[in-house]
């Protein structure tokens, strides 16, 4: 036989479990209207990105932009690495040959124009994420405020990093399947790992 106050016990803790469901419900249909569009697909070919070489005989690729964090390599003279994204003396990397992104110190590698194999892809949670802030922005076929524009994007959508140049962000823009250029006072960067 249960206890008259185990009973009150076992009532106010399922009163209490009911109203937090409810209200976190609610909250998430509140909510929903101000979520973020996303066309972030869960991979994306290699080949969007730049390619890159390196350059020096022993690179290592570290977990974080700093030269005391755990790493692992090294790579191979030559070997081809795909740039995501960069620092001021680093350069966030996707490793085909490893299947992993870490951080390399800029001065070992460098840009080359070449493609790697067509089937290659890259899980775009390794990848930084543009956030557009402006109600509605121009997205330009190349890094200039006289390029024709390839698409209107509106606030809260997110977008693909895949290469910067003066102040300039490009990003794969999947309504138009095709890459774009956006100015970079009108979008917020965010790594995703």
């Amino acid at each position: 036989m249960v206890r008259p106050r185990m009973k009150l016990f076992f009532a106010m803790a399922l009163v209490a479990f009911v109203a937090v469901n409810c209200a976190s419900s609610s909250k998430d249909k509140q909510d929903g209207s101000k979520k973020r569009a996303s066309y972030i697909p869960e991979e994306i070919s290699a080949n969007l990105l730049p390619t890159m070489a390196v350059g020096v005989d022993e690179c290592y690729v570290f977990v974080r932009p700093d030269g005391d964090a755990p790493f692992f390599g090294p790579l191979r003279k030559g070997e081809q690495i795909k740039k995501i994204d960069a620092g001021k003396s680093w350069i966030l990397v996707w490793t085909p040959r490893l299947r992993i992104s870490g951080w390399v110190r800029k001065h070992q590698v460098y840009l080359i124009h070449k493609e790697i194999s067509h089937k290659e892809t890259i899980p775009t949670k390794y990848l930084t994420i543009l956030h557009i802030l402006k109600k509605r922005v121009n997205i330009r076929k190349t890094a200039s405020t006289r390029a024709r524009i390839v698409y209107k994007a509106n606030q809260r959508q997110e977008y693909l990093l895949l290469d910067e140049k003066r102040g300039w962000y490009q990003m794969w823009v999947p309504q138009v399947k095709k890459r774009g250029w956006v100015a970079g006072k009108l979008v917020v960067k965010q790594h995703r790992k």
